[in-house]
């Protein structure tokens, strides 16, 4: 405790602050007075994708993965950072946040959670550009737009194909953000986009685009899981907890539902594993 600065003797002020000490002891001194400078908020800084609908919306000041991070960390104050999605895998070893929300492989400085997020990714063409797709090889010849580094998370057959020196390399365009993605495959004729269905629904709508005019391919995994990157290995182990209770007491279920998302299978679905 600071005693107050005043000309007395050394006596007296010993006198007065075991007495002050006393009395705030026994509540007598407000709350405020004790607790002022005592307590410091914890933060975190949390790196996430720019704004994909209904996963991160409003500047990530709400959308599922928003409001689940929220939920799993009520007792911090969360500092969203975005950034473009290749960004988000270095977030943690390049010291850019304490948390990143969206990785999926693992890198020397970090600590990787269990799967918190599923995408459902599909291959969508328009209907009239009369375009059949039954493999991945059928998407040779056709421009493909797709979000960064897709070519590493979409299957063998795909990488293949579509990473640097891959066979159809020149028809691959990665795009950053991915509204700018669902417009460029809008103004294009026969481009096909490889996208998390729920974020193409999400942007087509807002863009005024009927989803009656697209037919859509199912060529890949059911879903596409991701974790999130931890700096501090008890964090990383602490979300793992608070995750499975999210999805023991029905509130993840509640959270796609609140957005509209829709999955064949969610992380809830996922057997249990230790990070």
């Amino acid at each position: 405790m600071e005693c107050i600065s005043v000309k007395i003797s050394f006596p007296f002020l010993f006198l007065a602050c075991v007495l002050i000490a006393g009395l705030m002891s026994l509540g007598c001194v407000s709350d405020e007075a004790t607790l002022a400078g005592s307590t410091e908020e914890k933060t975190l800084t949390i790196a996430i994708s720019p704004d994909i609908p209904p996963y991160i919306l409003d500047d990530a000041t709400s959308g599922l993965e928003v409001d689940l991070m929220q939920l799993a960390f009520p007792e911090y104050e969360l500092n969203f950072v975005q950034l473009p999605y290749e960004d988000l895998e270095t977030a943690i070893p390049e010291k850019k946040a304490d948390v990143s929300v969206g990785v999926r492989q693992e890198r020397e400085g970090e600590f990787d959670s269990i799967d918190f997020i599923a995408f459902s990714n599909v291959a969508i063409v328009k209907k009239s550009a009369g375009i059949e797709l039954k493999r991945i090889a059928d998407l040779g010849g056709y421009q493909v737009l797709t979000w960064q580094n897709a070519y590493l998370e979409l299957g063998d057959g795909f990488r293949t194909m579509f990473a640097p020196g891959g066979v159809d390399h020149a028809n691959y365009k990665e795009v950053a953000d991915q509204q700018e993605q669902v417009a460029d495959f809008w103004q294009a004729d026969k481009a096909v986009i490889v996208i998390d269905q729920n974020i193409f629904n999400q942007f087509s709508q807002s863009l005024g685009y009927s989803l009656d005019d697209v037919v859509v391919f199912d060529l890949f995994p059911a879903v596409t899981n991701f974790k999130i990157a931890f700096a501090d290995e008890l964090l990383c182990n602490q979300f793992g907890n608070r995750l499975r209770q999210l999805c023991m007491n029905g509130d993840y279920q509640k959270l796609l539902d609140k957005y509209g998302v829709q999955l064949p299978k969610t992380p809830c679905d996922q057997p249990d594993e230790d990070n």
